[in-house]
């Protein structure tokens, strides 16, 4: 006799799974067939920053207020001096004591009073859109350079002549129109000419005297100039940046609409690097989150290295605590510290007044998404 068999058809055994699982509470089932954990990569944008060509200017070098040139202060005038011994060769010059005569006719010829205006530390060449070197020049010599016959001809004149590199430019003035009376200190404006200059601009002063009437001559009497610069603006500038700090304010990073704090597993600030400098930069991203909700404050220090090329990218990793800090969080803050380099002859740079560095964020997030 055959023993006994129990068949079962397809929808018998669908029914009976429906059953057992059925039966099971939700912990059970969730050991028996686990919930996927699905990952999803998003990018988002982020906020922008720059630095600007401020951060790398030598001191008493400032943008102006339009922001087109640079407005340079040179601080200390430069001064020189010398004698009527020395200006002049005739004998009744060369008196050591006062003696009262007509003035003789003498010129400097090519032995000119010179002196040399130098441009703040740090600035090694630059382009002129504008300034007026100012000569205040005492008279102690006993008559009047210009006017030695005082006020009719002949007049005499005065050559100011200003040389950087290869450029040369003459002011000159004569006695028809101006005086340069004994004993007073009298201003000469000269226009700076536009132009490319070196560091130092050498100034020359040279003069033709003729004769004239009489007046109290001595060998030491003297003769002073002082040169100073007066609203020199610049539309370029080549300076030295050698480990240049670099400190921006924070600004805002918005954060707050980007609430994946729960989800988020890693990510990274993405940044594409816009650098119209011909320099490096080492810096620190920092990124800064008030106490709220619960929670105290928040500050993440990342190291961001921009190289001397127009455009760059960089990828700066968060781990999933970082994120977790900052995201959905009210008031976060970006900011960036650290040292630019220029790559030029002596680390120097040559710069504009509307150059700077910008950086242009995106956010990339990793979710765990439960399916």
């Amino acid at each position: 006799m055959l023993p006994s068999v129990s068949w079962c058809t397809p929808r018998t055994a669908l029914v009976v799974l429906v059953g057992a699982l059925a039966a099971c509470d939700k912990e059970s089932l969730e050991k028996l067939i686990p919930i996927p954990i699905l990952q999803e990569t998003w990018v988002i944008p982020g906020d922008s920053m720059t630095v600007g060509v401020t951060h790398i200017l030598p001191t008493n070098v400032a943008v102006t207020g339009a922001g087109t040139a640079f407005a340079v202060t040179i601080p200390s005038p430069s001064s020189f001096s010398t004698t009527l011994g020395v200006l002049c060769g005739q004998v009744i010059c060369q008196s050591s004591i006062a003696v009262v005569a007509p003035v003789p006719a003498f010129s400097t010829g090519t032995n000119p009073l010179t002196t040399t205006v130098v441009f703040p530390a740090g600035v090694t060449a630059a382009t002129v859109a504008s300034g007026t070197l100012n000569l205040s020049i005492s008279n102690s010599l006993g008559f009047d350079l210009l006017q030695p016959s005082g006020g009719v001809a002949p007049y005499g004149s005065m050559a100011i002549t200003v040389t950087s590199g290869a450029s040369t430019s003459t002011t000159s003035f004569t006695g028809a129109t101006r005086t340069m009376a004994n004993g007073v200190t009298t201003l000469f404006a000269v226009p700076m000419p536009i132009g490319a200059y070196t560091g130092t601009i050498a100034v020359s002063v040279a003069f033709i005297v003729p004769a004239g009437a009489n007046a109290s001559m001595q060998s030491s009497n003297a003769l002073s100039v002082s040169a100073a610069m007066a609203g020199l603006t610049l539309t370029q500038a080549t300076v030295v940046v050698n480990a240049d700090p670099v400190n921006t304010a924070p600004s805002a990073f918005d954060l707050e609409s980007a609430d994946f704090a729960g989800q988020v597993e890693s990510g990274a600030l993405l940044v594409n690097v816009l650098n119209s400098f011909t320099a490096s930069a080492t810096l620190s991203v920092v990124i800064a989150a008030p106490a709220q909700n619960g929670t105290g404050a928040v500050s993440i220090t990342k190291a961001l290295n921009i190289p001397a090329t127009p455009t760059s990218t960089a990828s700066i990793n968060f781990s999933r605590a970082e994120l977790q800090s900052i995201l959905g969080k009210s008031g976060v803050t970006m900011a960036v510290n650290g040292t630019a380099t220029g790559t030029g002859a002596g680390n120097t740079v040559t710069v504009t007044p509307t150059q700077q560095i910008t950086l242009r964020t995106r956010v990339q997030l990793v979710l765990n998404v439960g399916a």
